[in-house]
C-alpha cells in the first residue's frame, strides 16, 4: 500500500448536502487520526472562492478558489460535492474550470448529484456511472452515452461517482482500503458505524466484512479493546473469538494484513497517544494504562511507530 501522502480537494456548489459531505471528510480525519494513521491532507473549495450554502442553510467559507488550489500541485482525489440545482451550476466557467482542475487529478469523484456536473463537462462520456437514486432515470435520459449504474458507487478508469450519504461512507471506506489497507478502512468504520465487541453480529453498515472469518475477527478486536490495560495472551483472545490461535492468526492476515499480536499493540499505543495529547499524566503512569511493563518499553514501541516521542507530542500540544 502506498505510504506517500494523499492530497483530496473538494469542490463545493450550493444545495450541497451536509450529511454527505460529512460522510466524505469525517472518515479521513478518523483515518488520520489513527494509531500510524496515513498522511491525509484536504482542501475545501469553491469554484471562485466565495462562501456556499447547504440545502438545510449552513454557509461554508472555503479556504480558496479551485483554480489556485488546482495549478499550485497535483490533486489525488478531486472531489465534487453537488446536491439540489445540479442543473445550473454547470455554466461555461464552472466547466472550464472543473475541466483544467481534473487535468491536475489523478481520481476525480462525484458524490451525490455530481455525476450530473460531471457529465455536463463531458468527463463521463462513453463510462459507467451512477447518481443520486432520486435523479437516476433523469440522469440516464438526459445522457444517453454515460452507462448508468444502479450500484451504490462506480469507478470507471480515474472517475468515481457515488450517490447519497451511506454510499459516500462506503466509498471513502473502499478508497481508504485501497490506498492504506483493509486495517485502517476497518477501524475508521468502528469509528462510526459499530462497535466492534457488542455489534459484531450485526450486517448493518458501510464497511460490513465479507471474508471467511469477519464474525471471529470482530469478537477478537472486542476482547483486544476490552483488555488495553491489562493485555491477555493471544490464545485467550482467540479463545473469546471461537476460534484457534492458528484461525485467529490467519483471519488477521486475510482480512487486515497484519498479524493479531501487531494489531493488539497498534490498539494499545493508540491509546497511549490519545492520553499523551489530552492528559499530563506521567508517561510510567500512560505504560501502566496502556499494558506496557515499564515507561521505556513504551518509549521504544512508540517511537517505533509513530517516529516521534510522548515529549515532542505534548511539546506541540502546548504550543497550539
Amino acid at each position: 500500500m502506498p505510504n506517500d501522502p494523499q492530497r483530496f480537494v473538494f469542490v463545493l456548489f450550493d444545495g450541497f448536502s451536509n450529511m454527505v459531505l460529512a460522510s466524505a471528510l469525517e472518515p479521513l480525519r478518523a483515518a488520520k487520526g489513527l494509531p500510524n494513521g496515513p498522511g491525509i491532507n484536504w482542501d475545501i473549495c469553491t469554484i471562485d472562492g466565495a462562501p456556499v450554502i447547504s440545502s438545510s442553510g449552513l454557509i461554508i467559507t472555503p479556504q480558496s478558489a479551485l483554480p489556485k488550489i488546482s495549478n499550485a500541485s497535483n490533486v489525488d482525489y478531486l472531489v465534487i460535492v453537488s446536491g439540489y440545482g445540479m442543473r445550473d451550476h454547470a455554466t461555461a466557467k464552472v466547466r472550464a474550470r472543473l475541466q483544467n482542475a481534473a487535468q491536475h487529478a489523478r481520481n476525480i469523484i462525484g458524490l451525490d448529484t455530481a455525476a450530473w456536473i460531471l457529465g455536463r463537462c463531458d468527463m463521463l462520456r462513453g463510462r459507467a456511472a451512477t447518481i443520486h437514486w432520486q435523479e437516476l432515470d433523469q440522469f440516464a435520459e438526459h445522457f444517453p452515452d454515460i452507462a448508468v449504474s444502479h450500484d451504490r458507487f462506480v469507478q470507471d478508469g480515474k472517475l468515481i461517482t457515488s450517490g447519497g450519504a451511506s454510499t459516500v461512507m462506503e466509498l471513502m471506506l473502499h478508497i481508504l482500503a485501497q490506498q492504506f489497507g483493509p486495517a485502517v478502512a476497518f477501524d475508521v468504520s468502528n469509528l462510526f458505524v459499530y462497535d466492534a465487541e457488542n455489534q459484531y453480529h450485526l450486517t448493518r453498515g458501510a464497511d460490513r466484512l465479507h471474508g471467511s472469518g469477519g464474525d471471529d475477527l470482530r469478537r477478537a478486536v472486542g476482547a483486544m479493546m476490552s483488555s488495553i490495560e491489562t493485555p491477555v495472551p493471544l490464545a485467550d483472545i482467540a479463545k473469546k473469538a471461537g476460534c484457534s490461535l492458528r484461525t485467529l492468526d490467519r483471519i488477521f492476515q486475510n482480512n487486515l494484513h497484519m498479524s493479531p499480536g501487531k494489531y493488539y499493540q497498534m490498539l494499545r499505543l493508540g491509546r497511549a497517544r490519545d492520553l499523551a495529547r489530552a492528559t499530563d499524566l506521567p508517561l510510567s503512569t500512560i505504560a501502566l494504562q496502556t499494558g506496557f511493563t515499564s515507561s521505556a518499553t513504551l518509549s521504544r514501541a512508540f517511537s517505533k511507530t509513530f517516529n516521534t516521542t510522548i515529549r515532542a507530542i505534548r511539546a506541540i500540544r502546548k504550543i497550539q
